[in-house]
């Protein structure tokens, strides 16, 4: 009975582990730079009240504990007195986050990154039942020493080498007004007049309706400046399906999402990650930027901001 026991709550911390091993993997997917950033820390630890630049440590180091527990819960080393605990505290926090969230959008809360998208209710669900799991594990298992130092150890490896593959840096090394040097149509980037410049996601929701509310602009507005949009390469595909739901075709260019190989900013997360979010509208009077609307927040893009601009600007 007792060898019966045992294997039940052993299964319990390979189960638990797994599921750490997959949340830590998950907020790297599909690009580690992407998932980290755009919807780990935008998604969850930016909402938490945390700033941009907390968050940049932080994610690194959720990450790092999350590969630190999935290991060490393995083992009897220090596991009732401080790894339970920890794994216990860690995601009582998270899901007090996500029960503030359940009858908000049924939105990707982030847990799994976009690898398992999980509304906050899905979420909190799975959360609680892994707390009732520790719970359970914690009573059944026997406090045990082997050495602490080990558990110190592993965890500034893991964390260390968290922060050398994944490096806070100011992704974003242009300043705003410098967002028309990427556009590689020479007659958009010196047109000394009007000019909308877009970063879209061809497979964006928000990206296709700002899109769209553009295109309902220009119908309403005569002279209506020129559009150029920029997307990146993760969704090209779309872009025929982009143009077709916008109802207008406009000239564009398509460059790499993601390209840290080598020092020069040429591809669309180095452009535009961690600063802004999807979609980014810019509006310039020749080189002169007077507005930018970025991300689904306090600067999204708002038809009627931009045609009183416009209006005024006559």
């Amino acid at each position: 009975m007792k060898n019966n026991n045992e294997k039940l709550v052993y299964s319990l911390r390979i189960l638990i582990s797994a599921l750490f091993f997959l949340s830590a993997f998950a907020k790297l997917y599909p690009t580690p730079l992407y998932g980290i950033t755009k919807v780990f820390e935008q998604g969850q630890l930016i909402p938490m009240g945390f700033s941009v630049e907390a968050s940049a440590f932080l994610s690194r180091f959720i990450i790092g504990a999350e590969f630190f527990l999935a290991i060490t819960i393995l083992f009897n080393n220090y596991l009732k007195k401080v790894i339970l605990p920890i794994s216990f505290l860690m995601i009582s926090v998270f899901s007090i986050h996500l029960s503030t969230q359940i009858f908000g959008p049924a939105e990707n809360c982030g847990c799994f990154g976009e690898l398992i998208p999980m509304t906050p209710l899905e979420a909190l669900i799975k959360n609680i039942i892994t707390l009732l799991i520790l719970v359970y594990i914690y009573f059944k298992s026997d406090h045990i020493k082997v050495d602490f130092s080990r558990l110190i150890i592993l965890f500034l490896l893991i964390t260390t080498l968290m922060f050398a593959f994944l490096p806070i840096s100011n992704t974003n090394q242009s300043n705003e007004n410098s967002f028309i040097s990427y556009v590689d149509d020479e007659k958009f980037r010196s047109l000394d007049d009007k000019k909308i410049l877009c970063f879209f996601d061809a497979g964006c929701e928000h990206c296709q309706e700002a899109a769209r509310e553009l295109d309902s602009l220009s119908v309403l507005i005569d002279d209506f400046p020129r559009l150029y949009i920029i997307f990146s390469d993760a969704e090209d595909y779309n872009i025929p399906n982009f143009f077709e739901f916008v109802g207008n075709e406009y000239p564009y260019q398509v460059i790499p999402f993601a390209n840290y190989d080598t020092d020069e900013v040429d591809s669309y997360m180095e452009i535009t990650f961690p600063d802004y979010d999807n979609p980014v509208i810019i509006f310039y009077d020749g080189f002169r930027q007077l507005r930018l609307y970025e991300g689904t927040g306090d600067r999204s893009f708002a038809a009627d901001d931009l045609h009183r601009i416009l209006s005024i600007s006559k």
